[in-house]
């Protein structure tokens, strides 16, 4: 078994021996302080024996008193804990079997024995309490085993109604008095444990307090009542606020008593645990570092164990410290090379900062070559551009090689600055110390330093890519500095070289930015640097996005736009012009003439279909506007079907499909149509097929045109295919109508030419069900009943156009009756 879980068993075999005598003493007739003397004079004097062979032991191994004997008998009792449990519990049992003469009677020898197995299974739960994880946890486990102990004893002690038959002890104060009187000397043995104070220990001590005022106090409730709220509330405080500080305090002073006798090791390891539950205790710290500064470093590195406790981090700061003095004296410097010797020798990965340490040092002894070696070995690549400890160490190296020291600034700082990609690496450096220290004046300088001569070469280098973002680069300064410069007659082109690097950075700002920089180009009389500048202006705000742009380099990004365009019109680059205006057309400014413009350049470039798009977007805003109904018609007239057969995608959203049925049926319902007119009329039909095929309305239209035109052939097939699919259900009344009109054709078609009246009757029964269906139809069913010899049917027909007085087949129609009634 563990040390630690024995511990826990001792300290339940002692509450167990405590309440034996407890129960001893409250059950006498007449108990005296004698007895109670008796157990507490072995007590006493088994914690003194104990303390005494401690002491022994302790000074033969080189500790002492050194005239502060309470300080030493703490320091027994805290590193003793084997003897001093050992001296408290054997004393214990010694002064229990002479108090109250165990050994004579067989029922107190069973109670002693039950007593001490008692102790143990209750020691074991304690055990079991500290291993919880969880804090609030543990803390209410321990509070309610403290209320289960309460509850038990008073139950068992029939203070509480119960039917064990168990009567209450005749004297039940004293069974109180000796609980409080245990209490300090189990907190004794907790303090002096090897395992930091618990819950556990805290919530049993309160348990025996209110065991202990309930006996005493049990004829008043309210008393006992107010105790156990008190000890509930003193728990709880106890825990939560003074028993963390306790066990780091104890840990000091445990660290404290090993340094003065001079055993490192255990010093450091108890310096540690305090720092590791506390890591800002002062008296911790200032101890810890206490002993690393009393070690010999040349003893230190035969010694592993007491190596591997050596806190590698506190000797680079303490060397560090010694190096910061203005002047640090022979001894300082001798111990701070001692210092990086064993950082170096213990942890090579630490290197980095042992260099930057040891130029310094170095400065201080005057030996410079040295120092600017060291210094060198840190600012350029010997260990590589990503070792962690050489990051953490660049801030203060090229501080050190461009600040601080003239001869360092010659030798490392200015001719490492020169190589590729060092001046970036520096640059991210102090970004880096300024994101933490944002006021570091010095940080500053360094900052402006290096910002003065950045060119974009160096930003590429880290960038990666031309284009990219380089990291830990300030774009918001370069911005600054660029706009601090761009007005400035002669040094407007370094301006704009800030501004094109912060422009990397801030894309959202790239337009403004670019067009602050063509604008300098312009003052300086530079075309060119005017027409590149606002072709990356233009570039910046397409990459970004205009609706993410801010209003005001929003309608700057499109001012840009509407120049470039204006300006490419104007030199004749037709496809740039083109280009830019599209790009235009996003801003609810553009408005009717740039659309114009842009159709006439996309109508000049053979693109009668973009330029139709442009068309109609202007005709949005101005619907009769007489040139563009105009262009309309031109650009529906080039545009050819061929383009959009098999490609729905190729339609543009502004195709006006209904322009194309409607103007073709207008032009085909004209009774003086030329062979231009049916050619575009049969185009228009052709097109709105093109780009709809299921329309029925398209194909009655280039049915008709072809009837037109002369093509039977092709007519008829278009206005059967119509007839014989006949959708479920029409797409709208348009297409119905056009369904019903092709049946008409259709049996006009077998009637009048093709001499198929069998043909023609289904026709015209069908189309008699449109609403256009009349007295015409009738006729002409007529005459296909005639010519089939159907004389019922036709004389019924005729007699249905007779009925319309006054319509133009009515004579022909009387004729047709007469012919039929007389043969």
């Amino acid at each position: 078994m563990r040390w630690i879980q024995t511990e826990y068993v001792l300290k339940g075999i002692f509450l167990g021996l405590l309440a034996f005598a407890a129960l001893q003493a409250a059950g006498t007739e007449s108990p005296d302080w004698a007895t109670t003397g008796k157990l507490g004079l072995c007590v006493a004097g088994g914690l003194a024996i104990a303390l005494g062979v401690a002491a022994i032991i302790k000074l033969r191994a080189g500790y002492g008193a050194r005239g502060r004997l309470p300080a030493f008998i703490l320091f027994l009792l805290m590193e003793s804990s084997y003897l001093v449990y050992a001296g408290i519990l054997l004393g214990m049992a010694f002064g229990v079997l002479w108090a109250w003469n165990v050994g004579e009677e067989s029922n107190t020898r069973l109670n002693f024995f039950w007593a001490v197995v008692g102790g143990v299974l209750l020691g074991v739960i304690f055990g079991s309490l500290r291993q919880v994880e969880n804090r609030w946890g543990r803390i209410a486990l321990c509070l309610a085993m403290a209320a289960g102990i309460v509850a038990a004893a008073l139950y068992y002690l029939g203070l509480i109604q119960s039917e064990s038959g168990y009567q209450p002890p005749k004297n039940p104060s004293w069974f109180g008095i000796y609980l409080l009187l245990g209490m300090p000397i189990f907190y004794l043995l907790t303090f002096s444990g090897h395992d930091e104070e618990s819950e556990v220990e805290i919530g049993a001590i309160c348990a025996g307090i209110g065991l202990g005022i309930g006996f005493i106090y049990r004829d008043n409730h309210n008393v006992y009542l107010a105790a156990a709220i008190l000890l509930v509330a003193f728990y709880l405080a106890y825990t939560w606020y003074v028993l963390p500080g306790l066990r780091v305090f104890k840990h000091v002073l445990r660290g404290l008593s090993h340094a003065r006798g001079g055993r490192h090791r255990h010093a450091l390891q108890a310096y540690r645990r305090a720092l590791q539950l506390d890591p800002k205790n002062q008296m911790a710290r200032e101890g810890f570092w206490a002993v690393h500064r009393s070690l010999d470093l040349d003893e230190l590195t035969k010694d592993p164990q007491t190596l591997a406790l050596v806190d590698l981090d506190l000797c680079l700061q303490r060397a560090g410290s010694l190096l910061l003095e203005p002047r640090p004296a022979p001894e300082k410097l001798s111990e701070a090379h001692r210092l990086l010797d064993l950082v170096a020798h213990q942890r090579p990965a630490m290197q980095p900062n042992v260099d930057y340490w040891r130029s310094v040092a170095l400065l201080h002894s005057g030996q410079i070559d040295q120092a600017a070696s060291a210094l060198e070995r840190v600012v350029g690549h010997a260990y590589g551009t990503t070792n962690a400890q050489r990051k953490l160490t660049l801030f203060p190296a090229w501080q050190l090689a461009l600040l601080l020291h003239d001869q360092m600034k010659q030798r490392v700082g200015l001719p490492q600055l020169a190589l590729p990609g060092r001046r970036m690496e520096a640059i991210a450096a102090v970004e880096a110390h300024l994101a933490e220290n944002p006021k570091d004046s010095a940080a500053w300088s360094l900052k402006r330093m290096l910002y003065q001569d950045v060119t974009e070469t160096d930003y590429d280098e880290a960038a990666g890519a031309h284009g990219a973002v380089a990291a830990g680069f300030d774009h918001a300064y370069a911005q600054e500095l660029g706009l601090a410069l761009i007005n400035d007659p002669q040094r407007w082109q370094r301006g704009g070289d800030y501004l094109r690097l912060a422009a990397r950075g801030l894309p959202a700002l790239g337009p403004s930015l670019f067009i602050q920089i063509a604008q300098a180009h312009e003052r300086a009389g530079n075309r060119d640097g005017v027409w590149h500048n606002y072709e990356l202006a233009k570039r910046a705000g397409q990459s970004v996005g205009p609706s993410n742009l801010s209003e005001e380099d929003r309608h700057a990004y499109f001012a840009v736009v509407k120049y470039l365009a204006d300006a490419a019109k104007h030199f004749g680059y037709t496809d740039k012009a083109i280009e830019h205006y599209q790009l235009y057309m996003e801003y609810e400014r553009a408005g009717v003439e740039t659309l114009r413009q842009l159709a006439d350049m996309l109508e000049k470039k053979g693109n009668p279909l973009a330029a139709l798009h442009a068309t109609e977007q202007a005709l949005v805003y101005n619907p009769k506007d007489p040139d563009l109904l105009q262009r309309k018609d031109r650009y529906y007239y080039s545009v050819m079907p061929e383009q959009f057969i098999g490609k729905p995608e190729a339609v543009p959203k502004a195709f006006d499909i209904g322009y194309c049925l409607k103007k073709a049926k207008l032009i085909l319902n004209s009774r003086e149509l030329d062979l231009d007119g049916l050619d575009w009329g049969q185009h228009l039909a052709a097109l709105a097929l093109a780009v709809k095929p299921q329309s029925l309305t398209a194909q009655l239209l280039l049915a008709r045109a072809k009837l037109r035109r002369g093509e039977r052939e092709e007519a008829l097939a278009l206005l059967e295919q119509i007839r014989t699919g006949k959708p479920e259900k029409f797409a709208d009344s348009d297409d119905e109508e056009s369904w019903f009109m092709a049946c008409r054709f259709l049996g006009d078609l077998y009637l009048s030419e093709l001499s198929r009246p069998d043909l023609a009757v289904p026709c015209y029964q069908e189309f008699r069900q449109s609403a256009k269906s009349g007295a015409d139809t009738s006729y002409k069913l007529g005459q296909a009943y005639e010519q089939l010899g159907d004389k019922a049917r036709a004389v019924k027909c005729y007699q249905q156009v007779v009925s319309f007085d006054g319509h133009p087949l009515a004579g022909e129609a009387h004729d047709a009756l007469y012919r039929l009634q007389t043969n």
